[in-house]
Order: structure tokens, then sequence, then C-alpha cells
């Protein structure tokens, strides 16, 4: 009984002297956003860059049966401009900044048929 006695009170004290491990942190502020999205994009081919671009476009749940025609438009504000043209009559303008937030927005002005390029 004395020998669990000594034993625990070596641990206890052993304890008592020793500096708490050091916890692993996590970081609640928002990571810095990713970067080379645009890179990546303008390198691809064009039946996958239409296929980013109907993505950007259902997922801001906007109507597109499919991309009848896509014209790259001029760079506003660090983001790559899209002019896209959908099968059924729709027609969007969709930029990608680089961080690889995309945003979807009506054609102006123009009924509904931006430049087809392909």
């Amino acid at each position: 009984m004395q020998r669990w006695t000594i034993l625990g009170l070596t641990a206890a004290l052993a304890a008592c002297g020793s500096q708490p491990e050091p916890q692993p942190t996590t970081n609640t502020a928002a990571a810095p956003a990713q970067r080379g999205y645009l890179t990546k994009i303008l390198a691809l081919p064009p039946r996958q860059l239409n296929g980013v671009l109907y993505r950007a476009i259902d997922d801001a749940k906007r109507p597109c049966q499919g991309i009848a025609g896509v014209a790259r438009q001029a760079d506003r504000q660090g983001k790559a401009i899209w002019a896209v043209r959908c099968i059924d009559g729709s027609a969007w303008l969709v930029s990608i900044g680089d961080d690889g937030m995309a945003a979807v927005t009506g054609v102006p002005g123009n009924g509904g048929n931006p430049t087809t390029t392909g």
C-alpha cells in the first residue's frame, strides 16, 4: 500500500514542476484567399472553359440550358469577364477573380445576344 502512495506522490510532484504541453492553436481569422485561378482558367481549352462558365451560371441559380457562345470581354477591376449566350436565349456576364470567386449578371442592352466566339 505504501508503495502505491509513494509512486502516486512522486507522479504528483513531477507534474507540479513540469510545464504544460503547448496546445495547437486554431486560427479563427479567415484564411488568405488562394491566388492563381485566373491563370488556370485562361489556360483551359474552350470546352472546359464553357464548363466553368456554365457552372458559375448554374451556381448563381440563373437559367441556362447549355452554352451556345462565349465572348471574352475586357478585364474589369482585376477580373476576367466573359459574355455568355445560352441555348435558351438567356445571356450573362460572368466575371471571375483571381481568388476563384465568380459573379453572374445579365448582359445589358444587347437583347441577350453576346458576340459568339466559340
